[in-house]
C-alpha cells in the first residue's frame, strides 16, 4: 500500500507546517521588536514595525536588573545544582538499573512519584524545613531544594539509558580488577555522554528560568537571580513593557547560545532514553 501523500495533499501539508512555524516565531519576533521601541511608540503601535530603532531599554534594563550581579548569582546556583544532581542521578540510575530486586524497583517508583508532585504542594513545608535549619535566604538552601526537585526527572532519563549499556563491558572490567566506582566513572559514565548532556541542559533551563523558588527563599536583593530581578519593572499601577521585553532578551540569550551548541545531544539523548527504556 502506497502511504505517500498525494500531489494535492503535499502543498496543504507544507502550508500547515509554515503556519505552525509562524505561530512559534511570531511571539519571539514580537518580543524582539518591542524591545527596540520607545515606550511611547510601544504604547501607540504595539504590533507594528519599529519606526525608530532604539536600544535605550537594553541599557536601562541592564542597570535596573543589576545584570552582572544577578547573572553571577544565577550561574552559581545553576552550576552547582545541575552538576550535583547530574552526578548523583547518574550514580543512582546505575545502581537501580543494575540491581534487579524489589528494593531497587521500589526506589525507581519513588523517583517516578517525585515527578508527579508539583512544587506548589511542597513549597510551604520546604520553607519550614529551611527555616528550621537556618537556610532561609542562603544559596545553600536553594541549591538543596533544586537537588531534590531535579533528581526524579534526571534518574528517569539516565536509568533508561544505562539499560542500553552492555553489561559485558562492566564484567570485563571486573575481571581485570576494576572496582565498582572505577568501572562506573571510567566505562559507564563516558558512554552516558548524550544522556548526561540532555539532563544537564534541560535541568539548566529549569533552574535558569525558575522564578518562584528564588523569590520565596532568597529575600535579599543582592542574592536574587536574574528572573526575580525582571520583576523590578512591574509596578502596582504601571509596567515598563519596553524594559520588560529588553530584560527578557537579556535573560534568554545565554540559554539560547547553550541550546544551539547542545541541541544535537539533547535530541539524541531523549530518543535513546525513550527507546532503550
Amino acid at each position: 500500500m502506497n502511504r505517500s501523500l498525494s500531489p494535492f495533499m503535499k502543498p496543504i501539508g507544507k502550508g500547515l507546517m509554515w503556519i505552525v512555524t509562524l505561530l512559534y516565531i511570531y511571539p519571539i519576533l514580537l518580543v524582539l521588536l518591542s524591545a527596540v521601541k520607545s515606550k511611547s511608540e510601544l504604547a501607540m503601535h504595539p504590533f507594528g514595525w519599529p519606526k525608530k530603532w532604539t536600544f535605550d531599554a537594553f541599557s536601562k534594563a541592564f542597570d535596573t536588573m543589576h545584570y552582572l550581579r544577578s547573572l553571577l548569582n544565577t550561574v552559581g546556583i545553576a552550576a552547582i545544582s545541575v552538576a550535583g544532581v547530574v552526578l548523583m542521578a547518574a550514580m543512582a540510575a546505575y545502581v537501580i538499573s543494575r540491581r534487579d530486586n524489589r528494593f531497587y524497583r521500589g526506589m525507581y517508583l519513588v523517583f517516578l512519584a517525585g515527578m508527579i508532585v508539583p512544587f506548589q504542594m511542597a513549597m510551604i513545608p520546604l520553607y519550614k524545613v529551611l527555616q528550621t535549619f537556618h537556610l532561609i535566604n542562603t544559596y545553600q538552601g536553594v541549591i538543596f531544594i533544586y537537588l531534590g526537585m531535579l533528581a526524579p526527572f534526571s534518574v528517569f532519563i539516565l536509568s533508561g539509558f544505562v539499560k542500553g549499556v552492555p553489561k559485558e563491558l562492566e564484567e570485563a572490567a571486573f575481571v581485570d580488577g576494576s572496582g565498582t566506582y572505577k568501572t562506573f566513572f571510567r566505562i559507564v559514565l563516558p558512554l552516558l555522554k548524550p544522556a548526561v548532556t540532555t539532563v544537564t541542559v534541560l535541568n539548566l533551563f529549569n533552574v535558569w528560568n525558575d522564578f518562584l523558588m528564588p523569590m520565596l527563599y532568597l529575600s535579599d536583593s543582592h542574592k536574587s537571580t536574574i528572573t526575580v530581578q525582571l520583576s523590578a519593572f512591574q509596578g502596582m499601577y504601571n509596567n515598563d513593557w519596553s524594559q520588560i521585553f529588553a530584560g527578557v532578551c537579556l535573560i534568554v540569550v545565554p540559554m539560547l547560545v547553550i541550546y544551539l551548541f547542545a541541541q544535537r545531544f539533547i535530541i539524541s539523548g531523549i530518543t535513546a532514553g525513550a527507546v532503550k527504556g
